[in-house]
């Protein structure tokens, strides 16, 4: 809590009962389940919560980073790094080795991810976005699950993905715009959040068991983490309720230029 304001991580969902020992010797989970990286320990190459894909030759190398951040560096733990400098070459930050969050699944409950994170050194040239998608890794030559090539077209590599884009190449070319893609027919909506430099920006999905999604966020230069998010606008059948999700924090160049990405914290989860 800072200033009377509670940190909004892991709102929405229930605090997980205890494991359940069944016949047959397994545990079967009862209630939530969720993960929350925030980069404090530097096992990224050892045992890490977070998959960290970048293609091509990173101009820096994704790593805990003491320095990164605003407006405090270095608080609560930073990871940050540098794409390569070749138009669409994309780093990729996803909370898990594979998508493991099933809308379907939760009942009246929900799945949720959360990032918070600055947009460091410029806004120009670049892409940024942060979704619930099918694949932890896009590859080489794409700017994420969802992306603005132009105008305010929407691009999916996913099949299935809800979340944020922020592109150079959009009509509102330093906004968030949310985004969807169900079963590879894909929508945006409207640019909801205007993007500054060093300004600490939280993003947050939310995905009911019919494929709903609701999408919070804000771009705060007053404070860290302990800023709160606001609602911005929903989706009805983002996307398909049975597939499996995971969140994905992706920066990719629009031209000859690396990006530079600093990232806080990743969190996701299911209620049941």
């Amino acid at each position: 809590m800072a200033n009377g304001i509670l940190d909004r991580g892991s709102r929405g969902l229930h605090v997980p009962r205890p494991l359940k020992v069944v016949s047959g010797g397994w545990f079967e989970p009862q209630g939530g389940i969720y993960s929350f990286e925030d980069f404090i320990a530097d096992h990224l190459a050892e045992d890490s919560t977070v998959t960290l894909n970048q293609s091509g030759t990173p101009i820096t190398a994704g790593a805990i980073n003491a320095a990164a951040g605003a407006p405090t560096a270095g608080h609560g733990g930073w990871i940050a790094g540098a794409t390569d400098d070749v138009d669409a070459e994309i780093d990729e930050l996803a909370l898990g080795a594979k998508p493991w969050l099933v809308p379907e699944a939760v009942g009246d409950g929900m799945i949720v991810a959360e990032i918070g994170f600055v947009i460091p050194t410029a806004l120009t040239a670049r892409q940024y976005g942060f979704y619930l998608t099918d694949d932890e890794t896009e590859g080489t030559a794409t700017n994420g699950s969802l992306n603005i090539q132009t105008g305010t077209t929407v691009v999916d590599v996913a099949t299935d993905a809800a979340g944020f884009i922020f592109s150079s190449l959009a009509t509102d070319a330093d906004g968030w715009y949310t985004a969807n893609t169900k079963n590879g027919t894909q929508a945006v909506g409207t640019s909801v959040l205007t993007g500054v430099v060093d300004d600490y920006t939280k993003l947050r999905i939310e995905i009911d068991a019919s494929g709903n999604a609701a999408f919070f966020g804000i771009v705060s230069g007053a404070g860290g983490r302990e800023v709160a998010v606001s609602f911005l606008e929903g989706k009805a059948a983002a996307v398909t309720a049975s597939v499996a999700l995971v969140p994905l924090f992706i920066a990719a160049p629009t031209t000859t230029t690396s990006v530079e990405w600093e990232v806080d914290y990743i969190f996701g989860g299911a209620s049941a």
